[in-house]
């Protein structure tokens, strides 16, 4: 057989391949949906709506793909997930709140570091010490602020030597329409909020119900159980946009809360800011209990295992709040020392290490360490 005519038969079968593995690939991809709507139980309404979901699910699993291989050498590690059939703007629609800047205090109003610590040991998490309760999930709803406050006051009622108490987030969203009208922040029920301001709604109100007697329900996203609750009282238009379209008042806090069902002797003082030096921050962590913090969580929808550690992540554009539970060091594959805090988040136990991720320690990591706070409780 001439050259020409081998050459011509080899660039044939290599289109082939090429071909066959494209096919062989959408193949996969189907399959992988497939399997991934079985396995969380994702029902679609009709197959035009499946198709239109299958090829976000496809891009998605694209861009898992080109993730891993940017950060890989960086012990980050992304997958798919039950968001992956969401766009980028659903899922900050849905699970974050709008971005905002960090509210800045005055250093004098920040905790002074705590000296009963002479030394910093290599790592420490309160996980498994009776102060943090399990992870939830606060669904499609841009509560996760209302959770951070909660859970760290939970933290702080059980490092009373009171008993470990799932208290009611729900409330939360319902009745604290707070705002600081000099730095321009404000609590929007769903729309998003600020722990610091959470704090001093449970103070103002008196106490919190448990989340057995007021349970979570506006994130239930149309399923069993959910609410449609109204604006809370005082709910700013100016600095929340405008309210939810459609409510119910008797999902309202007008109709649910009971002041006669607040946890007994658990009565807010005040809170504390601790400023962003990070090493005070896990001394105070240390002594304190998990503290509230805020963040930029714009790449974390797929993230899966390792230390959160992305190239850009602006600090001063916050999304998200979490809980700091602990801190610790590892080595990487490169040989380096890492630092990292560990973070209870509230995407459910299913999401990334067991409902928690890790995320950089002493860079200020997507403006992890602007608004880290806590509440005070009255010592009786």
């Amino acid at each position: 057989m001439p050259l020409i005519e081998m050459l011509q038969v080899m660039d044939s079968l290599v289109l082939l391949c090429l071909l066959l593995i494209g096919t062989t690939g959408a193949i996969s991809v189907e399959e992988i949906f497939e399997k991934w709507q079985s396995g969380i139980g994702r029902e679609y309404s009709n197959h035009y709506e499946k198709m239109f979901r299958f090829g976000i699910f496809k891009k998605n699993m694209a861009m898992i793909d080109g993730l891993n291989e940017i950060y890989q050498e960086r012990g980050m590690v992304f997958k798919e997930n039950s968001f992956a059939d969401m766009t980028e703007k659903e899922f900050a629609a849905t699970h974050l709140f709008p971005r905002r800047s960090p509210a800045t205090f005055e250093s004098a109003s920040s905790h002074q570091t705590s000296q009963k610590l002479r030394y910093l040991p290599t790592s420490f998490d309160w996980k498994g010490k009776g102060v943090v309760t399990a992870v939830k999930d606060q669904g499609s709803a841009g509560t996760c602020w209302a959770f951070s406050a909660v859970q760290n006051i939970e933290g702080q009622w059980a490092k009373l030597g009171k008993p470990l108490t799932e208290l009611s987030v729900e409330q939360v969203v319902d009745c604290d329409g707070n705002k600081d009208a000099e730095k321009e922040k404000a609590d929007c029920g769903v729309f998003g909020g600020w722990p610091y301001l959470a704090y001093q709604y449970v103070q103002k109100a008196g106490g919190i119900q448990t989340e057995t007697d007021y349970p979570y329900c506006c994130g239930l996203g149309g399923g069993e159980g959910t609410c449609f609750v109204c604006p809370a009282p005082g709910y700013n238009k100016t600095l929340c946009g405008p309210p939810s379209e459609y409510c119910k008042t008797s999902d309202s806090c007008s109709a649910k809360i009971d002041p006669s069902k607040f946890v007994a002797g658990l009565k807010v003082s005040g809170w504390q800011w601790f400023g962003q030096n990070e090493t005070d921050i896990a001394i105070n962590l240390l002594n304190i209990g998990p503290l509230s913090v805020a963040m930029n969580a714009g790449m974390l929808q797929f993230y899966h295992s390792g230390i959160y550690d992305p190239l850009f992540c602006d600090p001063k554009s916050l999304d998200h709040a979490v809980l700091i539970t602990g801190y610790g060091e590892e080595k990487t594959i490169l040989g380096e020392t890492k630092k990292y805090w560990t973070v209870k988040n509230s995407w459910g136990k299913k999401w990334g290490e067991d409902g928690y991720f890790r995320i950089a320690r002493d860079k200020n990591k997507c403006g992890i360490a602007t608004q880290v706070t806590t509440v005070e409780l009255e010592i009786i």
